[in-house]
């Protein structure tokens, strides 16, 4: 099955058999940001830009509970958008992949050509003529391509939407 371009800039072409790939990619990221998140962060006790004091200081300066300074707001607001883009992203991606699936051709497979019946795709026909040698000849079906027209989808390897499909010209 041919690939489809991404939905993603800058994402190379997909298709059902890297779909895997892009699970554990997505899967990565978010484990990264979460441990980044949920114990670098905390462990390093960012110094905020006034005055260099760390959340905890300013928390305590502020007269305000202390249960709040166990969870910094930026690194938590931070790890919490960048785990929501990335799992929407890649549910996009998904649903690109299964979309395209469903608008490509199921003889073809989104190729446009079918295989030669004639030569078996081997692109030469074993000639024999009576009382003389075999020999082997382009085959004049696929023109020695090995592979012929898909007329189910026109060669374009999308699957026919109906009878008001515009690649139909009704008055030819």
């Amino acid at each position: 099955m041919p690939e489809m371009p991404s939905t993603i800039p800058f994402l190379p072409y997909t298709s059902p058999k890297t779909m895997k790939q892009l699970y554990l990619t997505s899967f990565s990221f978010i484990s990264g940001i979460i441990i980044f998140g949920g114990l670098i962060a905390p462990i390093l006790e960012l110094k905020l830009g006034l005055g260099g004091t760390s959340y905890e200081d300013f928390i305590r300066n502020m007269y305000l509970p202390l249960q709040l300074s166990q969870v910094d707001p930026i690194v938590a607001s931070f790890s919490g958008g960048a785990v929501g883009v990335i799992s929407a992203l890649m549910l996009v991606e998904v649903k690109n992949v299964r979309q395209q699936e469903k608008n490509r051709c199921t003889y073809c497979h989104g190729t446009g050509y079918l295989p030669c019946a004639r030569c078996s795709a081997s692109k030469m026909l074993l000639g024999t003529k009576r009382f003389s040698l075999s020999t082997t000849e382009r085959c004049s079906n696929c023109s020695g391509a090995g592979k012929v027209m898909c007329p189910t989808c026109l060669c374009t390897g999308m699957a026919m939407a109906s009878e008001h499909d515009p690649r139909i010209d009704p008055f030819d």
